[in-house]
C-alpha cells in the first residue's frame, strides 16, 4: 500500500505521510467511485402458490448403490465476489484486507507545499476482527511531487507478544524540496533536503490495563539541506550547505481507550513523548523534541458524533531552524507556520446518514510561537475549516475512506483520506 512538512519531524508525518502512506488513501478512494456503481444484488422473488406454474412430479432417481458417495456440488465464487458484503451487498473489503494480501496501489499527493504529486505503493494489511485496534501495516512505496521532491520509503506498524507490545517504525530516502516563513524571509523561501536515510520508530509495552503504555521511541537522520537564497542570517547558516546528523532516543507515555484504531467513532488517545538529540546518540546537535497529543471521540445524539483534538509540538535549544514544529490543520499548507511551540486544535462533526455514507464538517485553530531564538514570527491566531464525506470501506473492520474539502489562510486545499484525517497523528 499511510496523517506536516519534510523538514521538521512532525511535518515529516504530514507530506511525507501522504507519499509514505497516502497510497492506503488512494487505494481507499479509488473504489469509492464504484461504489455508486454497485447495485445491491436482488435476491431473485420466490413463487408463491398462486404463481406457481405446475410442474410433473420429479422422476424416480436409483438409490445409491452401499459404500457410495454423492458428491456436493461446489459452490464457485468470482474473485470480485469477495469485494461484496453479504449482508448489504455493498462494496467491501472486510474480507479481503482480513486474510491479508499485497495490494499495488497509486499515490496521490494533494498536499500543496509540494505541487501535489504521485506515485506507487505495495501495502499489507491484516487486521484482527476480534481485536479491532490490532491492526499489522507493511507499506513499500516511492513517489515524486511536483516540485521535484523524490523518495522512497518502507513502513511497518503492528502488535507483538499476544498483543502486549504495540511497535511502528519507517526507513526512507530521497529528496524533499519544501517553502519554509522564517522571519528573514516572511514570503516564504525554498529549501531542499537531501535524506541519506531516515529511520524513525518506537516500541510501546502495554499495561495490564490495556489502554495504557510506555516505551523507547527514536529518531535517525543524516540529510544535506541546501537553501534558495543569497542571504542567510548568522544564526541559520550553519543549517545548510553541510551534512548533519541526527540521532535522538526518547519516551512515550500513552493512552488508548479508541473503538477503532484507523477510523475511531468513540474513546480516546493521548500521549506524552520527549525526543533528545544528543552526541551519545550520534547526532551533530543537541536538542530535544516534545510532543503532547488528545484526541476524544464520542457520540452526540442519535447518528451525530464529534471528534476533537489537541496537538501540542515543541523544540528547544540548537536546532537546525527548519526541523522547527509548524501548526497541523485541514486547509492550513504544511510548514507554512512554524515556531519553537506549535498548537493545533480540531473540532469535527460527522452526520452517518447510513451505515456506509457519512458526512462531515470540521473546523481548526492554530498558533506558533517563535520562542526567544525569533528565527520565527509569531503567526498569530490561525483558522481553517471544511467539509468532507466518507464511505464504510470495511464493514467489519471499521474502516472509513473519503475525502476533505478544506479552506484556510492560504485558499483552498482538499485531501484524500483512508481512515481517519488525524491516524497519523495518533497511534
Amino acid at each position: 500500500m499511510p496523517g506536516r512538512q519534510i523538514g521538521n519531524p512532525r511535518a515529516v508525518e504530514a507530506v511525507a505521510g501522504r507519499a509514505r502512506l497516502g497510497g492506503t488513501w488512494v487505494f481507499g478512494a479509488l473504489f469509492l467511485s464504484l461504489a455508486f456503481q454497485a447495485a445491491p444484488v436482488q435476491a431473485e422473488p420466490v413463487a408463491g402458490p398462486e404463481n406457481r406454474e405446475p410442474t410433473s412430479p420429479p422422476p424416480p432417481q436409483d438409490a445409491p448403490e452401499a459404500g457410495s458417495t454423492l458428491a456436493t456440488p461446489r459452490v464457485k465464487h468470482s474473485f470480485f465476489s469477495q469485494f461484496i458484503d453479504p449482508e448489504d451487498h455493498a462494496l467491501d473489503f472486510s474480507a479481503f484486507l482480513a486474510k491479508g494480501g499485497f495490494i499495488p496501489a497509486p499515490i496521490i499527493i494533494t498536499e500543496p507545499a509540494v505541487d501535489g504529486g504521485g506515485g506507487v505503493a505495495l501495502a499489507f494489511f491484516k487486521a484482527n476482527p476480534e481485536h479491532p485496534r490490532q491492526v499489522t501495516r507493511h507499506i513499500i512505496g516511492a513517489f515524486r511531487t511536483g516540485n521535484g521532491s523524490e523518495g522512497l520509503g518502507y513502513f511497518q506498524s503492528g502488535y507483538a507478544f499476544d498483543g502486549r507490545l504495540n511497535y511502528r517504525f519507517g526507513i526512507g530516502h530521497g529528496e524533499v524540496t519544501l517553502d519554509t516563513f522564517p522571519a528573514f524571509a516572511p514570503d516564504g523561501v525554498e529549501y531542499t533536503s537531501q535524506y541519506d536515510y531516515g529511520i524513525v520508530g518506537s516500541a510501546l509495552w502495554h499495561f495490564s490495563d490495556d489502554r495504557f503504555s510506555i516505551g523507547p521511541v527514536f529518531d535517525f537522520r543524516k540529510l544535506t539541506s541546501t537553501i534558495n537564497t543569497s542571504f542567510l542570517p548568522e544564526d541559520v547558516a550553519d543549517d545548510f550547505g553541510m551534512t548533519l546528523q541526527t540521532g535522538a532516543l526518547g519516551l512515550g507515555l500513552h493512552f488508548d481507550s479508541r473503538d477503532n484504531a484507523i477510523s475511531p467513532t468513540r474513546g480516546v488517545n493521548a500521549y506524552v513523548e520527549g525526543k533528545f538529540n544528543r552526541e551519545a546518540f550520534g547526532s551533530d546537535r543537541d536538542y530535544e523534541v516534545y510532543a503532547a497529543d488528545l484526541y476524544v471521540f464520542g457520540p452526540v445524539a442519535g447518528p451525530v458524533r464529534y471528534g476533537a483534538k489537541v496537538q501540542i509540538d515543541a523544540i528547544r535549544d540548537d536546532f537546525p531552524f527548519f526541523y522547527a514544529p509548524a501548526v497541523s490543520l485541514r486547509g492550513v499548507q504544511a510548514a507554512e507556520y512554524q515556531g519553537m511551540t506549535a498548537v493545533s486544535t480540531e473540532v469535527e462533526t460527522t452526520w452517518q446518514v447510513s451505515p456506509r455514507w457519512a458526512l462531515l464538517a470540521f473546523a481548526g485553530y492554530g498558533s506558533a510561537d517563535s520562542g526567544d531564538r525569533r528565527i520565527f514570527s509569531d503567526s498569530g491566531d490561525i483558522w481553517a475549516g471544511g467539509v468532507g464525506f466518507r464511505y464504510r470501506l470495511a464493514r467489519r473492520l471499521g474502516m472509513d475512506a473519503g475525502a476533505d474539502f478544506a479552506w484556510g489562510p492560504g485558499g483552498f486545499i482538499w485531501y484524500l483520506q483512508f481512515g481517519h484525517a488525524w491516524s497519523f497523528g495518533m497511534d
